[in-house]
């Protein structure tokens, strides 16, 4: 099949802004800012808004003597910003598909920007003259936040969706940095820094009923809007994995566990289909009767880093680790795949007899007609050695010494690495890699993972 598109998109922005800042006595400064923004991107009665930023902070250090601390700064700022639409969002547009034109996505002229309000707080102290360190506290709502809701054909006149300014987000963001001069000598010196931050993000208003979100073309619905809930949830079917779990269903009053075995990966089955090419998992059904549950989050618990540069005379090493702990991924690339046996969990090559399963169920429950399903969500921590290089200077000689480090001049040779390895259980190429529009919807859907790159490097200084 030959597929062919073509596209071309004109849009148009104007920006005013102005600035001021002001410093007393080196010790209390103020900054602030207005800015008039327009975009084509909008339509006619919502293309220009003004936005501002101010912020203040106070060296509390300059004013007060404390034993070890070379700066103590208190800081805080507010700020909003307006964010666009795509630039399709606010046209009506249709699709042609075998002959047939279909009404897609109804336009919506009155979009407007997304405000989004920041407070940010913030402590910088420097210390034991080695130590600097940060902790900032930030708190983000979005009002009229952009989402591609789903219309009533009948309503709507046969449009699917139409792009709206429909909800209100939330987020709290906890960061911390902290930088360490280890070793500090003329031919010798260590520093590292540590970073880290804790996002939670919810929904505080949704402009019409919870709905289902479809990631980028990716499988099922499996994410869910709805009031009052996280950002990144996912929404779909569980497999019973204990007697308990069954007898949850009203259905299965008179059901005898000695009917039923757990098998090998962990679900539970009718013991007379143990092994056998009818052993099926079942799907949890609550006291409610509810099909639907939540399955999992991508939301981690703390992203972090790990940042070393050593120097010893000419030769510099440098490394960077970062990862996250704890955030599911929802792995669509699995599941397509065990629909016709090509993904590895189905080999039973080499497992003793009463450990294998039969083909027939990883193609049944855990394909399960591409269905969102809790067999498919896996926890996404990792850390990942993001960069390592390695660099050596030929003919140093050192012109200068400032507060911002050494000049010097010489020929250098360097080795990056990028992406090198990747410590995780995540069973899928990469769990830092989405399919889906943004962070919120982590689905691995045929991506290629993080490129690894070797890059050589030669500089002059003179």
């Amino acid at each position: 099949q030959l597929f062919v598109s073509s596209q071309d998109e004109l849009s148009r922005s104007s920006n005013y802004l102005g600035s001021a800042s002001m410093d007393f006595r080196d010790r209390y400064l103020l900054d602030g800012l207005v800015r008039s923004d327009g975009s084509s991107l909008f339509g006619a009665d919502a293309r220009r808004n003004t936005f501002y930023r101010i912020s203040g902070a106070y060296r509390v250090s300059e004013d007060i003597h404390i034993p070890g601390i070379n700066e103590l700064k208190l800081r805080a700022a507010r700020g909003t910003a307006g964010l666009r639409p795509s630039f399709l969002d606010q046209y009506e547009y249709y699709t042609l598909a075998g002959g047939q034109i279909s009404k897609q996505q109804l336009g919506n002229k009155g979009l407007k920007p997304a405000i989004q309000t920041e407070d940010e707080f913030g402590v910088n102290v420097s210390f034991a003259n080695r130590f600097d360190l940060e902790v900032v506290q930030a708190n983000r709502l979005t009002k009229g936040a952009f989402l591609n809701i789903p219309l009533s054909l009948a309503q709507s006149g046969g449009f699917i969706s139409q792009v709206q300014n429909a909800a209100d987000v939330q987020a709290r963001t906890t960061e911390l940095s902290l930088n360490t001069r280890v070793f500090s000598r003329p031919d010798f010196s260590y520093n590292f820094t540590l970073t880290g931050d804790h996002t939670t993000q919810k929904i505080l208003k949704l402009g019409r009923a919870p709905f289902r979100v479809n990631a980028g073309g990716q499988g099922q619905d499996v994410f869910y809007y709805k009031e009052g809930e996280a950002l990144g949830i996912i929404y779909g079917q569980r497999l019973v994995r204990s007697f308990a779990q069954l007898k949850d269903n009203p259905a299965n009053a008179n059901a005898l566990e000695s009917d039923y075995v757990v098998n090998p990966l962990g679900y539970l089955v009718l013991a007379s289909t143990r092994g056998k090419p009818n052993e099926a998992a079942i799907k949890y059904i609550s006291p409610t009767g509810a099909v639907q549950h939540k399955i999992g989050d991508v939301n981690p618990d703390f992203n972090f880093g790990f940042a070393n540069n050593f120097r010893f005379k000419g030769f510099g090493l440098y490394a960077l680790f970062d990862g996250q702990q704890g955030g599911d991924v929802y792995n669509f690339t699995k599941q397509w795949m065990l629909q016709d046996y090509r993904h590895g969990i189905a080999d039973q090559a080499g497992k003793p007899q009463d450990q294998k399963i039969n083909a027939n169920f990883y193609a049944g429950a855990m394909y399960n007609g591409l269905v969102a399903s809790d067999a498919l969500v896996e926890d996404g921590s990792y850390v990942k050695l993001r960069e390592l290089s390695a660099s050596y200077t030929l003919g140093q000689k050192m012109l200068a010494s400032t507060g911002l480090g050494r000049i010097t001049s010489g020929v250098k040779l360097a080795l990056i690495g990028r992406n090198l390895y990747t410590w995780t259980d995540y069973t899928g190429f990469d769990p830092e890699v989405t399919a889906g529009n943004d962070f919120n919807f982590r689905i691995d859907g045929f991506r290629y993972p993080n490129f690894r790159t070797i890059t050589g490097q030669i500089e002059l200084s003179f």
